[in-house]
């Protein structure tokens, strides 16, 4: 590998290597940094700076063999170590070690034909006509033609030196030159422009001058308007138009017309510094009318001034001087140069603002810059692009943002560069809701590798993503990545393990459980008055018998796959399935294992105890917790079984008939429903709230319950849900209504209750009529004070049967005293201040205000203070004779 310091470059060699026809060939540095930085960056790896270096005249379309040099800063670690010398090794401003490597890299220009590419292509001729386009190598040349001769055609191919040095010796008059005036004609009096404007036709000079080309064209006229002091002279060439030439006495200049007032100017007639040939000014006028002595001007037709930018000035000695045109400087090493620094434009940046947004997944390319520089193609300059990151070989994958500095050397200005940056963002995408088929090719990295099949999901993340696995399921939820470096890897990836079943099967024993196998008592024969010592056969006897327990328990459960010990007598014929459930709860849903369940063999814990297990194990592997039922052997006496099973039986027969009683009244109760609901629903139940269904008693499946146990547990249980759920009363009114509706047609309901309503409306109104128009009637109110009151009650004459005690007033009898005048405030019999609208400490009915040794009695009460109520003998009436001394109050 060639170092930069060592002066040595080597070649890059490109696959397909760089060539070009010359219509298609790079013009400066803006086209051909782009394609060499590109190359570079395809063929090597681990480049941080191009810095590529020509010269301007090198390029420009030339034909032939071109090599552009450019060094190239890697980074050390992706160079091979066979190619890596240690002492090339250097460290960069980001502390990077990288080695400056200097290659060559080739390309090759094709010429092309100018002379038959049409007018509009930026490559076609500028040849005025008469001129004759003649192709070259690598350029073209303007001909004018001979006159007075077969016309000169354009040799095939390109000319070659032969063919201008037949042009050379070629004995041309005038009007077979171009026109012998600058202002009129590049390469004044020259049968072309070969050795006159620059070789190469496609620079701005050379352009220039082969567009500023003219040969004369014929022009001839009889008639001539000739100066007096001007001679005509009669053209050689009949082409010449006029065929005539109004010609001026040596000394004089001008066209040797006479001056047309108001029309020609003023004939001031200048000759270059030559003293001969007219300026562009003269030339301008056309030597103006007339014939005049011309002046002399210095710069007109003074050599072009060798360097650039630079141009003619007169001196105070009216001498001509190059000098450097205005805007520029001269400059000791680079000549005359631009003081406004080159102008450089970032291509691919439509707003403006130097940033380039991209997504992860995109390729970032090389748009490069626009240079704008005057000084571009005269001297060498050193455009530099670095990056602040490496960049990937391939599409980019993580989110963030980095820096391209575009840099231009100008060492005549301070600072001595030119620089422009271009901010390069890479945004998130969403890695989990791409078209995984567009990136499949550019940028596989960031297709997700979920484990779907497994039931993993993708997340978005910021920058990257992740897999999440289902409930009931572990893992990181990828599949195996091959990735090159860790930092690649998305997030949470920890070796690809995908989703793997952790949920572990759930076994519930059904059925009883214990199960309970009843066997008779073992014992010998024994008659009703007795028998002989059985012991010792018995125990014998019982041995035998149980020694079978286990085998038989083994061939019960063999025979039915288990279903045996879920066998009762209400389900004397269950299957296997009805033993056991076995669930596996998975993120696809429950999963029934039931008929996977391994019953295994009876394994005896005490005697006449045994335990069958359960044992299941799902697709994953995962096994479930084993679960026992337990088997136990009950010995019991004939006869007491015998009762046993009568008591169990009649139990069962009760609670079938009581659940076919249950399902005749519900089933005689739904006609009578129906007919309220076509009815109108008139008819409420009392109960509004109707119970939630009941759940099965289920009881523990631990072996701690045995039968009695089980039934007294499920019985508590249903008395407490019972108690729980308690129904909502319904209105009162819906009682009545619903008892009048079972008696009457609904017609007479709705009479009645239209009467009823009538009734309490009238009352209604008339008790409000009462209460505004006759108050009193309704309301009578009587407030006395103690003294008035006791007042009031000795002025009463109280009468009892014949054979009361006493009688105030003297005892007149009632028939010999007047009429009471003011009846009874109350429109009631007066009871001693037991009224309703006496104070309260007067409503004893005369307990409380006559002292004990009062001789007057209550004339509803006894000595001993009973009621005497129904006795013969007593008025039911007290009227009150005696005046009252105080009014009623209301």
């Amino acid at each position: 590998v060639a170092s930069a310091d060592d002066g040595h470059c080597e070649s890059l060699k490109l696959k397909p290597p760089l060539t070009y026809t010359q219509d298609k060939a790079p013009r400066d540095l803006s086209g051909v940094l782009p394609v060499v930085v590109e190359k570079v960056n395809r063929v090597l790896e681990g480049v941080v700076d191009v810095e590529v270096e020509w010269e301007g005249g090198d390029l420009h379309g030339k034909v032939g063999e071109h090599t552009v040099q450019c060094k190239v800063t890697r980074l050390a670690s992706a160079i091979q170590e066979e190619h890596l010398h240690q002492e090339d090794v250097s460290t960069d401003d980001e502390g990077r070690q990288v080695v400056v490597q200097c290659f060559l890299v080739p390309f090759t220009i094709l010429d092309t034909d100018e002379c038959t590419l049409p007018s509009g292509h930026s490559m076609s001729h500028k040849c005025h006509a008469p001129a004759i386009c003649v192709n070259t190598i690598g350029s073209y040349e303007c001909l004018c033609p001979r006159l007075g001769t077969p016309k000169r055609k354009a040799p095939e191919g390109a000319a070659d030196d032969k063919f201008w040095a037949d042009i050379a010796s070629e004995d041309r008059s005038p009007w077979e030159l171009s026109l012998n005036s600058t202002d009129l004609s590049s390469c004044p009096s020259s049968a072309s422009t070969h050795g006159c404007c620059p070789a190469f036709g496609h620079s701005s000079h050379g352009s220039l001058c082969r567009a500023q080309f003219h040969c004369p064209v014929d022009t001839c006229s009889t008639n001539h308007d000739c100066a007096p002091n001007a001679k005509c002279i009669l053209a050689d060439s009949p082409r010449q138009r006029p065929n005539f030439l109004c010609k001026c006495p040596n000394g004089l200049m001008g066209n040797g017309h006479a001056c047309r007032p108001g029309i020609d100017a003023k004939p001031e007639p200048k000759v270059m510094f030559d003293g001969v040939t007219p300026t562009e000014e003269t030339l301008k006028h056309n030597y103006y009318c007339g014939c005049t002595t011309p002046v002399i001007d210095a710069c007109a037709g003074f050599p072009p001034c060798e360097g650039h930018n630079e141009i003619c000035a007169v001196t105070s000695r009216n001498e001509p001087k190059c000098v450097c045109k205005p805007g520029y400087v001269r400059d000791k090493k680079y000549g005359c140069v631009d003081e406004t620094p080159p102008v450089m434009r970032l291509r691919h940046d439509a707003d403006g603002n130097h940033v380039l947004r991209l997504k992860q997944g995109d390729m970032y390319k090389e748009y490069a810059v626009d240079i704008m520089d005057e000084n571009a193609e005269e001297y060498l300059r050193s455009l530099r692009i670095s990056y602040s990151k490496p960049l990937p070989p391939g599409c980019l994958t993580k989110i963030g943002e980095f820096h391209v500095n575009y840099t231009v050397a100008t060492p005549w200005t301070s600072p001595p560069y030119v620089r422009v940056t271009r901010k390069v963002t890479i945004d998130d995408i969403d890695e989990c809701n791409i078209d995984q088929s567009k990136y499949e090719s550019s940028c596989p990295e960031i297709i997700p590798q979920c484990d779907i099949k497994a039931g993993a999901t993708c997340v978005n993340t910021i920058g990257s993503y992740k897999c999440r696995c289902p409930k009931y399921t572990a893992g990181d939820g990828f599949k195996p990545i091959h990735a090159t470096a860790m930092e690649n890897l998305p997030e949470g990836y920890k070796g690809g393990t995908g989703c793997v079943d952790t949920s572990l099967p759930v076994i519930d024993v059904l059925g009883p459980n214990p199960k309970v196998f009843k066997v008779c008592k073992c014992g010998g024969l024994k008659g009703i008055m007795g028998g002989p010592d059985a012991s010792t056969s018995g125990d014998q006897l019982c041995r035998e018998q149980r020694k079978r327990y286990e085998s038989s328990i083994r061939e019960m459960i063999l025979s039915t796959a288990g279903a045996e010990l879920c066998a009762t007598h209400s389900n004397p014929n269950p299957s296997p399935g009805d033993c056991v459930k076995a669930t596996d709860h998975t993120y696809k849903g429950n999963v029934d294992l039931s008929s996977r369940v391994v019953v295994g063999e009876p394994v005896q814990k005490s005697t006449n105890h045994w335990v069958v297990s359960y044992n299941v194990m799902d697709d994953a592997g995962n096994a479930a917790k084993t679960v026992y039922r337990d088997v136990r052997v009950e010995e019991v006496d004939l006869f007491e079984d015998e009762n046993k099973l009568r008591a169990q039986m009649q139990a069962e027969k009760e609670a079938e008939i009581k659940k076919a009683v249950k399902a005749a009244l519900e089933k005689e109760r739904a006609p009578v429903q129906v007919d309220s609901v076509t009815r109108g629903d008139r008819v409420k139940n009392r109960k509004t709230g109707d119970c939630p269904a009941c759940q099965p008693c289920k009881c523990p499946t631990d072996g701690s319950f045995n039968t009695a146990q089980c039934d007294e547990y499920c019985g508590k249980k249903f008395a407490q849900m019972e108690k729980t759920c308690e129904a909502t009363e319904a209105p009162v009114y819906l009682g009545p209504i619903g008892f009048l509706e079972t008696i009457l047609p609904p017609q007479m309901i709705f009479v009645l209750v239209w009467c009823i309503t009538i009734v309490i409306i009238v009352f209604g109104i008339r008790l409000l009529m009462t209460t505004i128009f006759n108050p009193g009637a309704a309301f009578s109110s009587y407030n006395l004070t103690p003294a008035e009151e006791h007042e009031f009650q000795n002025a009463v004459n109280y009468y009892r049967s014949p054979d009361g005690h006493f009688h105030q007033n003297g005892g007149v009898p009632q028939s010999a005293l007047p009429a009471a005048r003011h009846p009874s405030p109350f429109g009631a019999p007066a009871m001693n201040g037991g009224g309703m609208f006496s104070p309260p400490s007067n409503r004893g009915f005369g307990q409380e205000s006559r002292p004990d040794s009062s001789p007057f009695w209550s004339p509803r009460g006894t000595p001993s203070g009973s009621a005497s109520r129904g006795r013969s003998g007593v008025y039911d009436e007290t009227n009150i004779y005696a005046d009252s001394p105080y009014p009623s109050r209301r």
